[in-house]
């Protein structure tokens, strides 16, 4: 059956973890910087939304998307292959604001004009 679900997404040229996301983002009505993080840009994730409401995993009905059915068991069938496991990849590092690392006897003076309280 996983062949035949990894077949279907290549016919209709969806990539099975973007649209992995985009049900979860549509199912507990999140936030889509997870498929912008994942490289896609607005206008894919639009492309990628009318793609699965073209092929029935979504729903488009009265200005709003649901995920349906076919969706729903979409996603159980690609939990197995997508969900993260691991508790400490749940929450991405954020690096840009880490000093690098210094000597023990280094005393660390920030910038007061760059404080903001």
């Amino acid at each position: 059956m996983e062949k035949n679900l990894k077949h279907h997404f290549q016919d209709i040229n969806m990539n099975e973890k973007h649209l992995y996301i985009l049900l979860n983002v549509v199912k507990n009505n999140g936030d889509i910087k997870r498929l912008t993080r994942e490289g896609l840009s607005f206008k894919d994730i639009a492309e990628l939304s009318n793609q699965a409401i073209k092929h029935e995993f979504l729903i488009y009905e009265e200005h709003s998307i649901a995920i349906s059915e076919k969706g729903l068991k979409s996603i159980k069938k690609l939990d197995k292959k997508f969900k993260i496991l691991d508790k400490n990849k749940w929450i991405e590092k954020e690096s840009k604001s880490q000093i690098s690392k210094l000597d023990k006897d280094f005393i660390f003076l920030p910038n007061q004009n760059a404080l903001d309280f």
